[in-house]
């Protein structure tokens, strides 16, 4: 069912599915909060309450599932942690686990901090993929689709938008793990090191074991949906390494 937006004078901003209110967010009449439950949400319109309109009564939200230790220690595995701030490639300053939010030149945090922002991201993330999956999943392919959206991010230009999310909704399966090799591109070319935690994930979606790809060198334009960890030699690329992902034609 079709999800739409609406916002409050008092900055309260409500999601709707179809005429029932589903979600809650209060951007406390801030910016930079509005664009931030904007880049969280699967709504697909958006409106304006009127000044006298009654707000609506919203349910307790799902938000209730939490990745698992496998596609934790993926995810960190993945992510690798750095201390300090540093430009992603792409012009975004990010610290600690891919964190992004208030982040700073200059700035330095502890690894207690580091594990803190964490699973606030994941807080957002996981309620994220929670709504976007019409169909039920196991919870491991429930982690693997957190570790493979918190990569790619959220939204149309990402794994709200993706033919992964639809074909799964469809009820498409092994159609959806083979969309995981697809977005290992960084500007049209693959990158070993995102092949090899797309392949991680996809693995871990089909409950098989996916820690051999940590050391996978075979071809980084490995074929959807087969890959060969016997493959030829070809350069490592740190798996650390951020930028701006696409996935493959």
């Amino acid at each position: 069912m079709e999800r739409s937006l609406e916002l409050y004078d008092d900055g309260r901003l409500y999601e709707y599915e179809g005429d029932q209110a589903v979600k809650l967010t209060d951007t406390q009449r801030q910016v930079t909060a509005l664009l931030e439950a904007l880049k969280f949400t699967t709504a697909t319109t958006f409106s304006v309450a009127a000044p006298d309109q009654q707000p609506p009564d919203v349910p307790t939200p799902r938000g209730n599932r939490r990745i698992n230790a496998e596609g934790f220690k993926l995810l960190t595995l993945f992510e690798g942690c750095k201390l300090e701030a540093y430009d992603d490639g792409g012009g975004v300053w990010t610290i600690g686990y891919g964190h992004t939010k208030g982040v700073v030149p200059g700035m330095k945090i502890t690894q207690a901090q580091a594990e803190k922002f964490l699973h606030e991201d994941l807080e957002r993330f996981q309620s994220y993929v929670e709504e976007a999956v019409q169909v039920e999943v196991n919870d491991n392919q429930f982690s693997a689709l957190v570790c493979f959206c918190f990569n790619v991010g959220p939204g149309n230009g990402g794994f709200g938008g993706s033919t992964l999310l639809r074909k799964l909704n469809a009820g498409d399966d092994a159609g959806a793990a083979q969309q995981f090799p697809r977005w290992n591109k960084v500007d049209g070319k693959p990158w070993l090191g995102l092949t090899r935690r797309r392949l991680a994930e996809q693995a871990l979606f089909l409950s098989k074991p996916w820690e051999f790809a940590r050391n996978y060198n075979g071809p980084a334009d490995v074929s959807v949906g087969n890959p060969n960890p016997q493959g030829h030699q070809t350069r490592s690329i740190d798996i650390a390494e951020s930028a701006t992902l696409s996935p493959s034609a």
